[in-house]
């Protein structure tokens, strides 16, 4: 067997992959439930409150992604990515749980903050 290369952020990125089906159907579960909407909301509170859930993962994931893929492959240590992967699911699920919330911004930077910290660190790796 080969060694792996990337091992945390191919992990991410299936579960990611994983995540994103079902959650695509659950946008079109509603589409169909209110009557076949086929681009945007049709007003429906529940399906923009889905569709947005969906979109901001997307808007989300990718750079996180890359940015913990560039951490790995620079050598930041396996406990560290892990726990980056936690806090920004762990934000994903507080922006589902407190989407209709003042809080929500606390679930974005929950999001946001893991990507932030190995963004200066690769910054700090390659200038310093």
């Amino acid at each position: 067997m080969s060694v792996m290369l990337l091992p945390v952020t191919f992990t991410f990125v299936s579960v990611l992959a994983i995540i994103l089906i079902p959650m695509t159907g659950w946008v079109g579960l509603r589409r169909d439930k209110i009557g076949g909407v086929l681009r945007g909301d049709g007003d429906d509170l529940v399906l923009f409150k889905r569709i947005r859930i969906h979109g901001n993962l997307m808007e989300n994931a990718p750079l996180f992604a890359l940015v913990l893929g560039a951490s790995e492959y620079a050598g930041l240590d396996t406990r560290w990515l892990w726990l980056a992967v936690a806090v920004f699911l762990a934000g994903r699920i507080l922006h589902y749980a407190l989407y209709d919330s003042a809080k929500r911004g606390l679930a974005m930077l929950v999001t946001l903050l893991p990507g932030l910290m190995m963004g200066f660190w690769l910054l700090g790796q390659i200038w310093f």
